[in-house]
């Protein structure tokens, strides 16, 4: 009696065990990613502000073209680690995402995914906000500036 059971028991496990099906995890992530924002302007400074929920990184000035503003960090244990900034010039801004967690949809992995270390450069032109596409190399136009009155 006992050993019908037990039979019963594993065929049952084995057939549910073959009806699951199987869910294609995507490839990890760096355990660490480097974020950067840029002064791509012709003319003006640029006043950046990042933070997350639990850090604020403070204002920083980003005077000439070329000064690069980074920072780094690990994804936290439950991957929900979130950034954004508010880039602001003279007469326009723009806030933005700057990193964010994805489980699905790996948009922002595959750009900012340099070699085996997790990098994505933000830059501020004229026209707006670039994310650097490391899989295309080029820079992508992301956001577009609010001009102020």
């Amino acid at each position: 009696m006992i050993k019908n059971i037990v039979v019963f028991f594993l065929f049952t496990v084995a057939l549910v065990g073959a009806q699951v099906p199987r869910v294609a995890l995507p490839p990890p992530g760096p355990s660490r990613y480097y974020i950067h924002v840029v002064n791509g302007l012709s003319k003006l400074g640029l006043l950046v502000h990042c933070q997350s929920k639990d850090d604020d990184l403070g204002y920083h000035h980003l005077l000439n073209h070329g000064d690069d503003y980074q920072w780094n960090f690990k994804v936290n244990f439950w991957g929900t680690t979130l950034f954004w900034c508010k880039l602001e010039t003279p007469d326009a801004y723009v806030s933005f995402e700057s990193f964010w967690p994805e489980s699905q949809h790996l948009w922002l992995h595959d750009r900012c995914k340099h070699r085996t270390v997790g990098t994505c450069i933000w830059t501020a032109a004229d026209d707006g906000i670039y994310l650097r596409n490391f899989l295309a190399n080029v820079d992508e136009l992301i956001h577009k500036w609010t001009y102020k009155r």
